[in-house]
């Protein structure tokens, strides 16, 4: 006899960490760092760490993307499944070099809130905590001193973003919209010191919070 009900789904995180520009020596790190979150907040994690594994990209049973480390003029076949994905009401985390991504498209620029220009030489900088009621910054310290490679931006338009952190007053991570979708995106992320820091974990921990809240709302079903 069948008995009508449901099994949940758990919630799927895609992670891309596919490069065509400089390739962070910190990728791996990042997978092994983001991998073990996702799993101690129930959720599954996949990878995609290629070109052609993204010339494909399929988002149907994705809950968030994540770039991390991504660099360069990825193929415009994802891109294009990307943004309307996020359009219509996708969740979307960029981590660090995200936005030194596809700078010949204006619209995943305008997505992810900045576009990256230049960096110092990496430094000790004082983080501050501007929205500590967010998940990514309620477990931070804030001042928080963390040396790593810090990014300045172009296009970026402040008024339009939720600050979550900055640095000498200056945007580090934020939340926005696009669309109707969701959009994280943070800065820090650089140096593999700093993804093995219990302060970035706590932030990508939040990050990851924020990413499957809607996930556990909406969570897909089958029948049995």
């Amino acid at each position: 006899m069948l008995i009508s009900g449901q099994i949940l789904a758990r919630p799927h995180i895609v992670v891309v960490t596919a490069t065509t520009g400089f390739r962070h020596d910190s990728i791996e790190t990042a997978e092994l760092v983001l991998a073990a979150i996702v799993a101690e907040q129930n959720a599954d994690i996949s990878f995609i760490r290629t070109e052609d594994e993204l010339a494909v990209l399929d988002l149907q049973t994705a809950d968030a993307v994540f770039f991390v480390n991504t660099t360069g003029e990825l193929p415009l076949s994802a891109a294009n499944t990307l943004l309307a994905w996020i359009r219509n009401g996708g969740t979307f985390a960029g981590v660090h070099s995200a936005s030194d991504t596809w700078h010949s498209l204006p619209d995943y620029l305008d997505m992810i809130g900045a576009e990256f220009v230049s960096h110092p030489p990496e430094a000790n900088g004082e983080i501050v905590v501007v929205d500590a009621t967010h998940p990514a910054t309620k477990n931070l310290d804030s001042p928080h001193v963390l040396f790593e490679e810090f990014y300045e931006f172009g296009r970026i338009n402040p008024p339009s973003l939720r600050v979550l952190l900055s640095l000498e007053s200056k945007p580090l991570a934020w939340e926005k919209s696009f669309g109707l979708g969701r959009v994280v995106y943070t800065a820090l992320g650089h140096r593999i010191d700093v993804w093995q820091s219990a302060y970035f974990r706590a932030h990508l921990s939040g990050i990851v919070q924020w990413a499957l809240t809607p996930a556990y709302v909406k969570r897909r079903s089958v029948r049995h």
